[in-house]
């Protein structure tokens, strides 16, 4: 346990990370909302690390540490980080543990301090959208959903992939708030360190950056009063510059390209038969295909396994988390109905950006348990719509109950 020296520095150093921002420290309840879910982030790593490998995570995280080991040991990182997305995770945590030490524990903490930066990163969040009255709802709601919890706390890269989607959607709607070129310049920075962390994800990057251009110019009303003309002009300078970049970095695929590399892969996957397979095939060789399967490919990925599917205790934790996600969903959806103006506005760009993330992911995963993986990234958006209208439903009901008056309010005004 000498060689963990760093990893227990870092486990101690992280509720510390919590107190550095005033307008969080100042609220005693959100800082220990925060903590407890940090505490549980540490008991799992710590498990990952000495005690065997947690359920779930037995192969891809030890994989990746090991190849971390092996890039510390070398003179110099491992190059074309741009075409394989496992390079510059391992070439992250590579330097680490040159500096560092190759401990497995310093590993899991990496990961588990990414989680306390995406706390940090959704209470700013909530205070932007004027949601501060469910804030330790939605804290717990994001910090506590069992399987993120082991998936956030090993060496795997759905933790950093969590952070860098969170800060992009968080700078996106600062520059809405407040234009600038520095605020854009972070956003942009924390696109690309997302894009880096898988091959789905530096196709999203792409589809992310397009509807946040196109709201940031069109949907910020209040922010932005140039005319329509000009919006035009700016909006179509921006994407062809953009464009133009990726395709100069080796990023840029048209949607034809991704489809088509959806459907060969899932080809491909549907041959290694798991019993938490749902395996529906993507169609591309038709409008009508991509319509009618598509839909499907989404549903299953987002809600499976079904009542017809469970076989055993793990099939049961799958099948309730997938019953939340369409909670919040459900309470997504109806809440963006009800509020007017600006705070629809956000709403809207919020379930643009998450569903669009999903569906990325749906047109790669074939099975419920890869699924429960994928859904780490988006999931503390999906917690951000969705909580306060599951919070005061729950509410309401235990109100109900007793015979006591209800909360009627779904979303602030």
């Amino acid at each position: 346990m000498m060689q963990d020296w760093a990893g227990w520095l870092l486990m101690l150093f992280s509720f510390g990370i919590v107190l550095m921002w005033k307008d969080v420290r100042s609220d005693k309840k959100l800082v220990f909302a925060i903590w407890f879910c940090i505490f549980l982030h540490h008991l799992v790593a710590f498990s990952n690390a000495y005690l065997g490998g947690v359920i779930g995570t037995e192969g891809d995280a030890r994989t990746y540490h090991f190849f971390g080991v092996e890039t510390a040991a070398s003179s110099e990182p491992e190059w074309g980080f741009l075409v394989n997305p496992r390079i510059a995770y391992t070439n992250f945590l590579g330097f680490f543990y040159r500096a560092f030490g190759a401990s497995f524990l310093l590993g899991n903490e990496l990961s588990v301090l990414a989680f306390t930066l995406s706390c940090i990163v959704l209470a700013r969040l909530v205070s932007l959208l004027d949601l501060g009255r469910f804030r330790i709802g939605i804290i717990l709601f994001f910090g506590l959903m069992p399987s993120a919890v082991i998936f956030r706390s090993v060496t795997l890269r759905e933790s950093w992939q969590a952070l860098f989607f969170l800060l992009s959607v968080y700078w996106t709607i600062r520059l809405c708030k407040r234009p600038g070129i520095l605020i854009f310049s972070f956003m942009l920075m924390s696109v690309f360190c997302m894009a880096l962390l898988h091959n789905g994800l530096s196709v999203y990057a792409m589809y992310f950056i397009l509807t946040s251009v196109y709201w940031g110019t069109f949907g910020c009303k209040k922010s932005v009063r140039w005319e329509r003309p000009v919006r035009f002009l700016f909006t179509g300078l921006l994407i062809t510059c953009v464009i133009l970049l990726t395709q100069k970095m080796g990023l840029f695929v048209t949607v034809e390209q991704a489809l088509e590399g959806a459907e060969d892969f899932r080809r491909h996957a549907a041959s290694i038969h798991g019993r938490a397979t749902y395996g529906v095939m993507l169609d591309t060789s038709s409008v009508y295909g991509l319509v009618t399967t598509i839909p499907m490919i989404f549903v299953q990925y987002m809600f499976a396994p079904f009542p017809w599917h469970i076989e055993n205790v793990k099939d049961i934790y799958a099948l309730l988390e997938s019953m939340l996600r369409f909670g919040l969903l459900f309470f997504a959806v109806y809440s963006w109905r009800r509020p007017l103006g600006e705070v629809r506005n956000y709403h809207g760009f919020l379930l643009m950006v998450v569903l669009g993330l999903e569906l990325t992911w749906a047109l790669g995963t074939l099975n419920w348990g890869t699924a429960m993986r994928h859904h780490v990234p988006g999931h503390s958006v999906i917690v951000l719509l969705g909580a306060p209208g599951l919070i005061l439903f729950m509410r309401n009901l235990h109100l109900g109950m007793f015979g006591c008056r209800k909360d009627n309010t779904m979303l602030p005004k």
